[in-house]
């Protein structure tokens, strides 16, 4: 059976434990490679459940820090560079090439992590900035196994 890759993966996020994080829904552009063991996708919207999930969100402020809150309600979240470890799930469609028929395609990555963290570019001009992630994909047992793809039958 031959496929033709249809359209955009969606990644479903989960943290090492496998407790769902979030669904990345709308992004733009997005790559596997086996060979550089990475996933690169491009999302079109701030995710607020991955900004937690990659950084901290800070609850329990000082009285200096409530000084800042007095005059808006706003959520407070601190960055770091620490590498995250998750699992994902990606979803996509392949096309038949015997009848052109949809199937639903699901990459399995049991081990992974976030190797990237976001560019903020402001601007009253042009489109709205990408949030780029980038997902290292590790060998999940000793056989140096990477993933597993599941293509509906």
């Amino acid at each position: 059976m031959n496929y033709g890759i249809r359209d955009i993966i969606e990644l479903h996020v989960f943290d090492e434990a496998g407790k769902f994080v979030s669904t990345i829904t709308t992004l733009k552009k997005g790559s596997i490679s086996v060979a550089n063991r990475t996933i690169r996708v491009k999302d079109a919207l701030l995710n607020g459940d991955m900004l937690k999930f990659l950084n901290k969100s800070v609850t329990d402020v000082s009285d200096y820090d409530k000084f800042f809150s007095t005059t808006q309600n706003y959520e407070t979240i601190v960055f770091n560079r620490k590498v995250v470890n998750c699992k994902l799930i990606a979803e996509g469609f392949y096309r038949k090439q015997e009848n052109q028929e949809d199937v639903l395609v699901q990459y399995e990555i049991p081990q992974c992590s976030i190797v990237s963290n976001y560019d903020f570019n402001h601007s009253t001009v042009g489109n709205a900035d990408d949030f780029d992630y980038v997902f290292e994909i590790k060998e999940y047992n000793e056989e140096g196994d990477l993933f597993k793809l599941h293509i509906e039958k």
